[in-house]
């Protein structure tokens, strides 16, 4: 699988990076030692990561950190990593279109459904995924393989995320 380049990130960047996909808020994120960011710096620190990753959302973000195996794991146990979810078709083109860099309320205006229905939408998302954020959800749904890489660039193949490769023990 050859998905894009990984750009050069500092240590700092990349921890913000899982912080976003873990749904952090911004508050929680310059709380963070590694972060090394203050309150008013936090937003147009994850701007300048948006440009420098090609991704434009944090949902985007969030799922192009997945793929590039830089986040490879929910915060909490979710039964969608162990037990794949039969997901209805339009709760499968919401979490693609998050992981594509699509805004919730521009998915509502493509679907042409009122808020209310897609808050309905994404509530059932988030339920049936086991996950408390959108960021979380697309995470679960790169590593559960239920957004093809293409989703996340049009460039990249048409196939889940691989498993990561689990290490072998070594006999004595």
């Amino acid at each position: 699988m050859a998905i894009g380049p990984l750009p050069n990130l500092t240590a700092s960047q990349r921890r913000m990076i899982v912080l976003v996909a873990a749904g952090a808020s911004h508050d929680q994120i310059a709380a963070d030692p590694d972060t090394k960011l203050q309150r008013d710096d936090v937003r147009s620190a994850i701007d300048a990561v948006l440009v420098t990753t090609g991704t434009r959302t944090v949902l985007h973000l969030a799922a192009w950190a997945t793929a590039h195996r830089i986040v490879t794991q929910s915060v909490h146990p979710s039964g969608a990593l162990t037990i794949k979810p039969q997901l209805a078709p339009r709760l499968t083109q919401i979490l693609c279109g998050w992981a594509s860099g699509r805004s919730t309320p521009e998915l509502t205006a493509d679907f042409g459904i009122a808020p209310s229905t897609m808050r309905g939408y994404s509530k059932g998302l988030l339920s049936q995924l086991n996950v408390d954020s959108q960021p979380q959800a697309v995470v679960v749904g790169v590593l559960a393989q239920l957004v093809p890489l293409n989703s996340i660039d049009r460039a990249w193949p048409a196939e889940p995320l691989a498993p990561a490769a689990v290490p072998r023990a070594v006999a004595p």
